[in-house]
């Protein structure tokens, strides 16, 4: 079984093994055809990576810093597809293997050093294409009107990016627009992850715990995604979240929480240029260190 990842107008080939990560996979075929939108590694260095609107708990439990070149992953706790090209420099994570690249590794590597020194000048889109197959079955009781509003803005951001975004990158001011911009990545990027850990371990407290917990965290995020970065329409969907937890299952408003918060993480993400901020603070250390010796 094959897939056809597209970009830069020329198509590469991915050999799946079905025996290895099947539930993972089984969601990932669901999905097809998808376009994604590649963001670059700011630690474990050697792959390229893109969101996907599906969870999965750990599958067949391999090491990350165990996956060769050209190995194609999920990763659980970020909802991520990876593609790597060489050994990574540094990571703890335990990844859904899925397959691997065909043929030589070279066009990757290079196509991955152009898109980390170009994120946040320019967005990089690649297609994924396979055999397809019926998604899961959906949520069978009636929603309520916090719960569709929640589900409809999780749609909407996997959709296209969200103009609240584009506002955030017009605002003019001292530190604007890197100080929100950063600020909310990092905050909704840490729902999304701790969020995550909620819905994986469905057996590990009480319900009543569980939705303590889950306010806990939403309630936090709100204070600094709305009170800080002034990001209302993302504040609306945490709110209906949060009004969600009163009468809709914990882990389906739970799955609608973490797909929409790592979602607006990822389109946030692409809007920041790592690589020069990478070099101003190599540039940075120097002038440190220069200065007390």
């Amino acid at each position: 079984m094959k897939l056809t990842f597209e970009t830069g107008g020329k198509a590469h080939t991915l050999t799946l093994d079905p025996a290895a990560s099947p539930n993972t996979l089984s969601h990932l075929l669901a999905a097809l055809p998808l376009t994604a939108d590649i963001h670059c590694a700011k630690i474990a260095g050697s792959h390229i990576m893109w969101p996907v609107p599906f969870l999965c708990r750990s599958e067949g439990g391999r090491d990350v810093l165990e996956m060769p070149p050209g190995a194609f992953f999920y990763w659980p706790e970020r909802q991520y597809l990876e593609i790597t090209y060489a050994p990574l420099q540094a990571e703890t994570a335990s990844v859904n293997y899925l397959g691997q690249l065909d043929g030589p590794v070279d066009w990757l590597k290079d196509y991955a050093e152009t898109q980390r020194r170009e994120q946040g000048l320019r967005p990089f889109f690649a297609h994924l294409t396979g055999p397809n197959q019926s998604p899961p079955s959906p949520h069978t009781d009636a929603p309520s009107p916090a719960f569709t509003r929640l589900a409809d803005a999780r749609r909407a951001a996997w959709t296209r990016e969200p103009q609240e975004v584009a506002d955030l990158m017009a605002r003019e001011g001292k530190m604007m627009p890197f100080g929100p911009l950063h600020m909310a990545e990092g905050e909704l990027r840490k729902t999304q992850e701790l969020l995550w850990r909620l819905w994986n371990t469905p057996d590990a407290r009480t319900a009543e715990d569980g939705v303590a917990v889950a306010r806990f965290v939403i309630e936090a995020a709100l204070t600094r995604v709305v009170g800080l970065c002034h990001m209302t329409k993302t504040g609306d969907a945490l709110t209906d979240g949060l009004e969600a937890l009163a009468d809709t299952p914990l882990q389906d408003v739970l799955e609608e929480l973490v797909l929409y918060t790592g979602r607006m993480a990822a389109w946030l993400d692409a809007r920041l240029c790592f690589f020069a901020y990478n070099e101003a603070t190599l540039r940075a250390r120097s002038a440190w260190d220069g200065a007390h010796h």
